[in-house]
């Protein structure tokens, strides 16, 4: 059986978490965070990592408000997605309004050193979106 490989994105102004699974698995594990310096070169550097991982659908977290529309954040997360997709990536956007909660949560028992790493929570925070994509798409 031939798994296909997924990657998750949690998009923030400074980090940009990353994750990895398969379809028809339900656990994701973290690939650390890319720190966020200009769109063009962060766009290369997401690129080269997906390219590196085989993965050529990228789940990206839409950070929709409350009522569920989209801001100006949602816009600028968009323009990333589209990039990709420009790239040959399928890009599939999920709701990620509780994803940083969820991640928040689980580093709640864990070490003062893990929990003061900031990218950290962007990590988990891609773990937890794609966990949730795999368990509704498995």
């Amino acid at each position: 059986m031939h798994l296909v490989k997924v990657a998750a994105l949690d998009v923030g102004e400074a980090r940009i978490g990353r994750a990895v699974g398969e379809l028809g698995r339900p656990f994701a594990f973290g690939r650390g965070y890319l720190q966020r310096t200009d769109p063009e070169r962060d766009l290369e550097e997401l690129v080269r990592w997906l390219e590196a991982e085989g993965v050529r659908r990228v789940v990206v977290g839409l950070p929709l408000r409350t009522g569920g529309e989209e801001g100006p954040e949602a816009a600028r997360v968009r323009r990333l997605g589209e990039a990709l997709r420009s790239r040959g990536f399928e890009v599939v956007y999920e709701d990620e309004r509780f994803t940083t909660k969820l991640a928040a949560r689980q580093l709640v028992g864990a070490p003062r050193r893990t929990r003061r790493q900031k990218g950290k929570l962007d990590e988990l925070a891609a773990v937890s979106l794609l966990e949730g994509y795999l368990a509704r798409h498995g």
